[in-house]
């Protein structure tokens, strides 16, 4: 096969297309939630779970295919690319460091802060002791971890991009 074959370059470019739609869409989520934050609690919740129903088919499959995609053009190189290449190890801990985290820590909190924004919505909510409802201030620090967490997420993303580009230890 050989990276100049046909069959290579469709793999090529199925990954390329798999990275800008799966990735891409993950930057257009955290201005929804900035958007979603300065509605009412119901519109709020609409926003955001539209958005996370969303990133169910335009940022997680893709994103995967984009792995997926990815070893496929490692199997289709013709041992222009090893698995055993360095920019590759790199770019699999990066992956699934990535993958890993999304699974575990970030979309737990993104699940917690929709059912949080869906408990203020019917009202079925803690009172505060003289204040807004204790749901408002865990969503408060809820929407702060998910932009932590999002930056991390973006992070190792520019970090993949930076081992896939300059390949170190070629």
């Amino acid at each position: 096969m050989g990276t100049g074959s046909f069959a290579y370059q469709l793999f090529f470019l199925l990954h390329l297309l798999a990275v800008i739609v799966g990735f891409g869409s993950s930057f257009v989520w955290p201005v929804l939630a900035a958007k979603a934050r300065q509605q009412e609690p119901p519109v709020a919740y609409a926003m955001s779970n539209a958005g996370f129903q969303a990133a169910k088919v335009l940022t997680t499959p893709f994103i995967w295919a984009a792995g997926a995609f990815g070893v496929v053009l490692i199997v289709l190189s013709d041992e222009a690319w090893k698995f055993s290449d360095t920019w590759i190890s790199i770019a699999f801990l990066l992956f699934f460091a990535a993958a890993l985290f999304s699974l575990f820590v970030h979309v737990p909190n993104l699940r917690a802060m929709l059912a949080l924004q869906e408990k203020l919505v019917s009202g079925q909510v803690t009172p505060g002791p003289g204040g807004p409802p204790a749901e408002v201030a865990e969503l408060q620090a809820r929407g702060k971890r998910a932009g932590m967490y999002t930056g991390i997420l973006h992070l190792l993303f520019l970090l993949l991009m930076i081992d896939m580009i300059w390949k170190p230890g070629t």
